[in-house]
């Protein structure tokens, strides 16, 4: 069996096929992991200790992430308890806030406490939940955008500008002036099903400890076959299963193939892909993120009470930037105070605010960007693959780690692969309050 591709999907798909198979998984980049992407840095200056710093994956809940949780488990991953709030720093206004932090986060700037549009904006927060979840209980129209459903509902621009687009651009990498664009039946319902529509009784976020690198290595560890830095540039079915041509011109029989790459590198690899596979895979569009690893802070909200761990920026009132500016605190993120003396920062968009001095690295993650053509799309991929080749990737859902390994596990199973048995405990740190 191939695997090609070594993100969250392939690496799942690997690990179910591996059971009963020999597996050979193809990676074009030197690292695997995709998204899952740590960095062993320097934690303390002059000493020779290191943090695994994480830039793409980082956090997942205990309520709505089951495969990933089962897969850890297998594993024998450990994770920890994470700080998961999110802020907002408006450049135009002045607001700063954050929410998951109590009163101080909410009034951090100083007159919010007696702002009449600011003070609407937080009933309006609460009205949004109760609407959400009302027009979910009766059904969203097809085909309606959260623009057009912001809109009808008469929710004001300020409160679209300063917290709608902000939530939505932050939780999938998005630029702001698509934001609402999104589907608002499929994003009503990821903020449901991950307790986002109600103040109280939010999951616990966890995060893998030492970085996400630690899963990645620990199945591929257990792989007959991996090969980083290995590009495929073809894969051609035949009557009794695939060619997989690299880019050294090799080509090697396998019995089927898992392709777990975005959708258009799925798409350019396909030796004459079928029209349904051109028509579905090419609508699924995916947006790109320059990311930035570094220690200034300068990209934080400027008062500590509005600091929270992602902290998105806007250059003005107005909804019109055409790139997301998130910042990630990564020390809230994965408890890094107590191993390093140092603050690390990982920013999406605006790498030319941050001092070059204190850049670390740079890099570029694609994200899908969802609206209703990439739905109608994404509902026909079911229809896609046979007994020789079978499809994943996170894009077959809301695009996080838990949807990438869903389909991993789909891929894997379609291609006769099976993943059954008694979960085995999840590993927690000592001392760990859950």
């Amino acid at each position: 069996m191939a695997v090609i591709g070594s993100g969250i999907s392939g690496l799942t798909s690997a690990w179910v096929l591996a059971r009963d198979a020999e597996v050979t998984l193809f990676e074009a980049q030197p690292r695997c992991g995709g998204h899952a992407h740590t960095h062993e840095l320097t934690a303390r200056r002059g000493s020779a200790a290191v943090v695994g710093v994480d830039s793409g994956f980082i956090v997942h809940n205990d309520r709505t992430y089951p495969t990933l949780l089962r897969l850890f488990a297998e594993l024998g991953v450990r994770t920890q308890e994470s700080d998961m709030s999110m802020s907002v720093c408006c450049e135009g206004c002045g607001l700063e806030y954050a929410g998951a932090k109590g009163l101080t986060g909410l009034f951090a700037t100083p007159g919010a406490v007696v702002s009449p549009r600011y003070l609407r904006l937080l009933a309006e927060v609460t009205r949004f939940h109760r609407l959400a979840r009302a027009e979910l209980a009766r059904g969203v129209a097809d085909g309606q955008t959260l623009g057009e459903f912001l809109g009808a509902a008469g929710f004001s621009r300020y409160f679209v500008a300063h917290f709608m687009v902000p939530l939505v651009a932050a939780v999938w990498s998005c630029p702001p002036d698509v934001a609402l664009d999104y589907p608002v039946g499929y994003l009503l319902a990821f903020l449901d099903h991950h307790g986002m529509l109600t103040v109280f009784g939010s999951p616990t976020w966890r995060t893998v400890t030492g970085g996400s690198a630690r899963y990645v290595e620990a199945i591929t560890a257990r792989l007959p076959s991996v090969r980083p830095g290995v590009p495929v540039r073809t894969v051609t079915r035949t009557t009794d299963g695939v060619l997989v041509r690299d880019d050294a011109d090799r080509v090697e029989p396998f019995d089927a193939a898992v392709i777990a790459t975005h959708p258009n590198q799925a798409l350019s690899i396909l030796d004459r892909p079928t029209a349904d596979e051109v028509d579905i895979l090419g609508a699924l569009r995916y947006s790109i993120n320059h990311t930035v690893l570094h220690t200034d802070t300068s990209l934080l909200p400027r008062r500590r009470g509005a600091r929270a761990s992602w902290n998105y920026r806007m250059p003005s009132c107005t909804v019109q930037a055409d790139e997301v500016l998130v910042s990630y605190d990564l020390n809230r993120l994965q408890r890094l105070d107590a191993s390093t003396d140092r603050r690390f920062v990982v920013t999406l968009g605006g790498g030319s605010r941050v001092d070059p001095g204190q850049v670390i690295a740079t890099m570029l993650y694609d994200h899908p960007q969802y609206s209703p053509e990439f739905r109608a799309a994404q509902q026909r991929l079911h229809t896609l693959g046979d007994h020789r080749l079978a499809f994943a990737g996170a894009y077959h859902g809301w695009g996080f780690h838990e949807d990438g390994a869903v389909s991993g596990v789909a891929a894997a199973e379609r291609l006769g692969g099976t993943w059954s048995g008694p979960v085995p405990p999840l590993l927690r740190p000592a001392g760990n309050v859950v």
